[in-house]
C-alpha cells in the first residue's frame, strides 16, 4: 500500500507543478462553465426551462383555441398534431389531447376532461412540472369563462363573443394526469454547464496529461526502471490508476468548492445534495482514472497520445450529454449516450441537480459507472507493458 500511495503522490506532484496542467485542471473547466452557463439561460431552475408539449386538438372550438394560446404563454412549446396523424406522430414525449366537444360542454358550463399522455422513457418529476403549466392555463381559461356567464347572467347561454380577457376563477374544465411512464425535464443554464463541463474537463485530463505522461514514462524507460524495483507489477498498475483518481479527485473537489461557493453567492440553482453530486463525481472519476492508464498505453509519442486524448474526449463529451442536455437529441442518440462513462455521469448528475434525488435514488448510473471501472481497469492491466 505503501508503495501504491508513494507512485500515486509522485503523479500528483508532477502534474500539479505544470502550469498548463493546472490551468486546464481549475481554470479552463471554471472558465467554460460559466460561458456556458449563461449562454443556456443562467440559473438553470427546471420550472424555468421551456419543454415540448405535443397537442392533439379533436374540438376545433373557441375555447380549446383560447387554451392552446394560454399553453403558449406558459413555457410550453406546442406541437401541434392533427388527430388523424397522431397515432403515427413519433417522438410524442408529452401528448395533451383536447377532446371534441370541449367548447360546447365548456360553454354550457358543463365537466370536461383533458388527457395528459406520457411516454414511459422519461421521468415524472417532469410531468408534474408540464402539468402545472397545463393546469395555469387552463386557470386562465376557466376565469374567462365564470366572466363571461357572469356577465351576461347565470340564465343566459354564452358563446365565443362573450369570453373577455379575464383572471382566472373557480374550474369547470379539470385535467387529467395519466403516466404512462415519465418524461424529461431538460436542465439548462448552470444547472446543465456546472455538471456538464466538469464531467469533460476531467475525462480530458485523464485522456490528455494523464495518457501522455504513461506514454512517456514507458517510452522513457520510467515504467523499466519501476518494473525492476521492488514493487510488485500490480502495486505499479495500482499507484498510476491510485495518482489519476488522486488528479482527478483534487480536480473534482476544487470545482465542486468553487460551484458552491458560486452557487451560495449568486443563487444558482446547484441542487439541494451537493455531497450526493460529489460522491457521482468521484465514482466517474474511479472508471476514468484507468481508462486514461490504459488509453495512454497504447501510444509511444505522448504528443500523439495528447493530441488524440482530445479528440477522444470532445467526442464522448457531446456523445455523452456535456455539451448540449440528451433530451434534446434523438432517441438513439439517447440511447448511445448510454455506452459511455460520460453519459451515465451525466445522467446521475442531472438526477441529483435537477430532481434532488440522494445516492439510493442513483443507484443504476452509479453502478454502471463502477462497471465501466472495472473493465478499464482489465484493459490497463493487459494494455500497460514495462519493455
Amino acid at each position: 500500500m505503501r508503495i501504491i500511495s508513494t507512485i500515486a503522490r509522485h503523479d500528483l506532484r508532477v502534474i500539479l507543478t505544470d502550469r498548463s496542467a493546472v490551468m486546464w485542471l481549475f481554470l479552463m473547466p471554471v472558465a467554460f462553465a460559466v460561458f456556458m452557463g449563461l449562454v443556456m439561460g443562467g440559473g438553470g431552475s427546471a420550472s424555468d426551462v421551456k419543454t415540448t408539449l405535443t397537442v392533439v386538438d379533436a374540438d376545433g372550438g373557441p375555447v380549446a383555441a383560447m387554451l392552446i394560446e394560454k399553453l403558449a404563454d406558459e413555457r410550453l412549446v406546442l406541437n401541434h398534431v392533427e388527430p388523424s396523424a397522431a397515432a403515427a406522430t413519433p417522438d410524442k414525449i408529452r401528448t395533451l389531447v383536447i377532446p371534441e366537444g370541449l367548447s360546447e360542454a365548456a360553454l354550457a358550463g358543463e365537466r370536461t376532461i383533458l388527457r395528459l399522455e406520457q411516454d414511459p422513457a422519461a421521468s415524472p418529476e417532469a410531468g408534474l412540472v408540464v402539468q402545472a403549466r397545463i393546469v395555469s392555463a387552463i386557470a386562465t381559461v376557466i376565469g374567462r369563462l365564470a366572466e363571461a356567464r357572469e356577465s351576461v347572467g347565470p340564465e343566459q347561454a354564452i358563446g365565443a363573443a362573450d369570453l373577455p380577457a379575464l383572471e382566472p376563477s373557480e374550474d369547470s374544465v379539470v385535467i387529467e394526469s395519466r403516466f404512462a411512464g415519465e418524461a424529461a425535464v431538460v436542465p439548462s443554464g448552470f444547472a446543465q454547464a456546472i455538471p456538464g463541463n466538469t464531467v469533460m474537463f476531467v475525462l480530458l485530463v485523464a485522456m490528455t496529461y494523464g495518457a501522455a505522461t504513461i506514454s512517456g514514462e514507458r517510452t522513457g524507460g520510467q515504467l523499466h526502471r519501476l518494473a525492476t524495483s521492488p514493487a510488485s507489477w500490480a502495486e505499479i498498475i495500482a499507484g498510476k490508476i491510485a495518482g489519476r483518481f488522486v488528479i482527478a479527485a483534487v480536480q473534482i473537489t476544487v470545482l465542486m468548492m468553487v460551484a458552491v461557493l458560486a452557487g451560495a453567492t449568486l443563487g444558482l440553482n446547484l441542487g439541494d445534495h451537493p455531497l450526493s453530486t460529489w460522491v457521482v463525481l468521484l465514482v466517474y472519476a474511479a472508471a476514468v482514472a484507468p481508462l486514461g492508464v490504459a488509453f495512454g498505453a497504447r501510444f509511444t509519442d505522448p504528443d500523439r497520445a495528447a493530441s488524440v486524448g482530445v479528440v477522444a474526449t470532445m467526442v464522448l463529451a457531446a456523445l455523452g450529454g456535456c455539451w448540449w442536455p440528451l433530451e434534446v437529441v434523438s432517441r438513439p442518440l439517447q440511447t448511445l449516450a448510454l455506452a459511455f462513462p460520460t453519459g451515465w455521469a451525466m445522467q446521475a448528475l442531472h438526477g441529483t441537480i435537477s430532481f434532488g434525488r440522494t445516492l439510493d435514488g442513483l443507484l443504476a448510473p452509479l453502478l454502471a459507472l463502477a462497471g465501466f471501472s472495472i473493465v478499464f481497469t482489465l484493459i490497463a492491466i493487459r494494455s500497460l507493458r514495462f519493455d
